[in-house]
């Protein structure tokens, strides 16, 4: 007998020894699943155990192993474990057709071809080991450097999508797509395209393929069957965006604007709202059609989808400086700068607008800022100088156009600049060695060359004329279209009495290219006085005056012609058709020839006047005018006095100042002889209200009166309000 408890020890022993009996089966059966030729796991028990199903759990360990170690980019060790999985599951094709792709991927190109060889043997009706074998012999093929054995290869593959593929799936887009690429590969494109073609007769549902084909005949410029193919495709799938945006992109190609713009709305109104591509093929169209409005509210609407895209905001910015609308633009700059804080770029795109928008303070604040937060970039100094160069204040901007140089002695722009400033502060010498510079940075640029031959005109006409006339045509040759070296040329021949037939020539080329240039009028209208076509010699030069009507040079070449035709009337030589023009400018009847003259006279007085210190013309004007003027003497001495109150020597700031075109009270102030910075422009306005009707349009030929400059504690204050009036006008 055994005693009570001692029984219920040992009962309670069995679950225990059963537990450990599975356990052991369990570890028996894993070490002998690594055996190799092993397929079931064997578990020694006296019980009946039933044994584990023909697809082991292993193999889907193995399987699972493999999958992570190729997404770790681990393909050896995933092959591994396919093949291990592949000993319990060896009639697998998923895993089979995973143990090819691992061995493509390290380079075992010939065991993947041998893999998927055996394994579409054994399956023939399978469509996917078939194209994986085709996908895997094109790229074996495009990796051979020999192009006709490359051929050779591809053509090898061709069958297998004809004779396999096709034959199990006659619906196959991608077959298709790929047989096409063989044939164009092989140049066999238009067998290629019949294929295709084929495909679309066999599934009339594809709306890809019928894509597909027309994408390819854009390729081949046949764009009616393009169009075909793509109408094709939406017909199969009205909501098939692809087909809409190629059509509309075929009709923005062929200028159809009204045809593209409607697709194009179709697409963001009906099929893929916010599509950030289509809206920008869009704002083509509307800018294409010149839609600047329709373009800058679609704008808008773009911006309120797309808050954080700023890209459009600077597109809406652009297109509003060119509308002159600069209060929004600057807007819409200043809340991406916000954004983007650091970006250099956005704010010199500021300080621009800000120039053109007339608010140089704030443009020369924005630079300060760009030096200040940016100090070993270039781009801060050389915005500052070059708007300082713009302003007529060369001081300024040599010192900073210098200070940019240094940070950036490779960029030609600063050269240049820095050239031009020289120039205007006549020290040609140094220009041209930084003239030369930037040619030297920049070979074959038809502006420095056009830019060298007018610093050597102005530095000594007389000792350079030669060079200047090489340069010029240098300038031409580099760029036939270049519109000013053309007119300078032509002007100078016609200065020099040089051959008037080419001058002409090239004068009238430069017109075609800028119509609208009043000083190409000019210089047509006195080569035609120097021919003796006194006739379009009238008629240019009167078109130039209007444009110029303070131009000294222009009421000089006028008056001389007016001298000459009203000789001419009075010795009674007058051209029938010449008296015809007179009179539609109500220059007719007996007195023609002494209104003519009157006119000379009034303009060569006004042209002396302009420039007292040319000689010439005032010796012009005493030639032919001075026994009949008194009074001019006495005028022309006032004049020089005011000349010299305009451009004082030693520094000295000038007192008086003559508005040139394009001139507003800021420029005015900036300039080097006037106040030097653009904050006082309020001062030049209160001496000169009552002539000042708008600071930023002044007419040309008007003095102003230049106070002296205020005293530091007013200039603060002014400075407070700058930009103040022109803030307003913008608003």
């Amino acid at each position: 007998m055994i005693p009570e408890p001692e029984r219920i020890h040992r009962v309670n022993r069995w679950p225990l020894l059963l537990i450990l009996l599975g356990l052991g089966g369990c570890l028996q059966s894993h070490t002998l699943s690594s055996v190799p030729g092993e397929q079931e796991t064997r578990i020694s028990s006296t019980k009946p155990v039933p044994v584990d199903a023909p697809r082991p759990w292993q193999s889907y360990y193995h399987q699972v192993q493999a999958d992570v170690a190729e997404s770790m980019d681990n393909p050896y060790l995933a092959l591994d474990e396919v093949e291990k999985a592949l000993k319990y599951r060896p009639e697998s094709i998923d895993l089979t057709l995973m143990k090819a792709r691992l061995e493509e991927q390290i380079g075992q190109y010939g065991s993947a071809l041998r893999t998927l060889n055996e394994l579409t043997q054994a399956h023939p009706g399978r469509l996917k080991p078939w194209m994986e074998l085709a996908r895997v012999k094109r790229q074996l093929a495009l990796s051979a450097t020999d192009k006709s054995e490359r051929v050779r290869l591809l053509k090898e593959i061709i069958p297998i999508y004809l004779d396999r593929v096709i034959a199990i799936d006659p619906l196959k887009e991608d077959a298709y797509v790929a047989l096409f690429d063989l044939y164009s590969r092989t140049g066999q494109i238009q067998e290629g395209l019949k294929k295709l073609a084929d495909g679309i007769k066999r599934d009339p549902t594809s709306t890809y393929l019928p894509f597909y084909l027309g994408f390819e005949y854009t390729r081949l410029h046949q764009y009616d069957n393009a169009r075909t193919y793509f109408s094709l495709s939406i017909q199969r799938n009205p909501a098939f965006e692809p087909g809409w945006e190629s059509l509309a992109d075929l009709d923005a190609q062929d200028g159809k604007w009204k045809d593209a713009e409607a697709r194009y709305r179709h697409i963001l109104n009906h099929i893929q709202p916010g599509n950030p591509e289509v809206e920008a093929k869009l704002l083509k169209v509307y800018l294409a059609e010149n839609k600047i409005n329709d373009a800058i509210s679609f704008l808008g609407e773009i911006i309120e989808e797309h808050p954080g895209n700023d890209r459009f905001r600077l597109i809406l910015s652009s297109l509003l400086v060119e509308q002159n609308r600069f209060g929004p633009a600057i807007d819409e700059i200043q809340a991406i700068i916000r954004k983007n804080p650091g970006n250099l770029r956005l704010l010199a795109f500021l300080g621009s607008v800000y120039e053109r928008s007339l608010h140089f303070n704030r443009a020369i604040s924005t630079y300060q800022l760009m030096i200040r937060k940016f100090p070993g970039s270039y781009q801060g100094y050389f915005s500052m100088g070059d708007l300082y160069r713009k302003l007529g204040n060369p001081q300024k901007a040599v010192f900073y156009l210098r200070k940019a140089h240094r940070l950036a002695p490779g960029k030609w722009q600063i050269d240049f600049s820095l050239a031009l400033t020289l120039e205007d502060w006549k020290k040609y010498r140094p220009a041209m060695a930084a003239l030369h510079q930037a040619m030297v940075l920049k070979p074959g640029n038809s502006l420095l060359v056009f830019n060298r031959a007018v610093l050597l005109d102005q530095w000594n006409h007389r000792k350079y004329l030669s060079r200047v006339r090489a340069d010029l045509k240098e300038a031409i040759r580099l760029d036939p279209r270049f519109p000013d070296a053309l007119n300078y040329l032509g002007y100078t021949d016609v200065v020099e009495n040089g051959n008037l037939v080419n001058a002409r020539y090239l004068i009238l080329r430069a017109l075609t290219f800028d119509p609208q240039n009043p000083s190409y009028r000019d210089s047509l209208g006195w080569c035609y006085f120097k021919m003796g076509d006194m006739k379009r010699a009238f008629r240019e030069e009167s078109m130039a005056l209007v444009e110029m009507p303070k131009d000294a040079t222009v009421l000089s070449h006028m008056g001389q012609i007016e001298w000459s035709l009203s000789t001419r009337l009075a010795k009674g030589h007058g051209d029938p058709k010449l008296i015809q023009m007179l009179q539609s400018s109500g220059l007719s009847g007996p007195d023609a020839a002494t209104r003519l003259r009157e006119r000379a006279r009034i303009h060569l007085r006004e042209s002396a006047l302009i420039h007292p210190m040319k000689s010439r013309r005032v010796r012009l004007y005493l030639r032919l005018f001075g026994n009949q003027d008194r009074a001019f003497k006495k005028d022309l001495r006032l004049a020089r006095i005011e000349w010299a109150h305009m451009h004082p020597r030693h520094g000295k700031r000038a007192s008086l100042y003559r508005v040139q075109d394009g001139d507003t009270l800021q420029i005015i102030s900036a300039k080097s002889r006037v106040y030097g910075s653009p904050q006082f422009w309020q001062t030049i306005l209160k001496a000169n209200r009552s002539v000042i009707h708008d600071p930023n349009h002044l007419p040309v030929g008007l003095i102003l009166r230049i106070p002296p400059l205020p005293h530091r504690e007013h200039a603060r204050r002014q400075s407070g309000a700058m930009g103040s009036l022109s803030l307003y006008r913008l608003s």
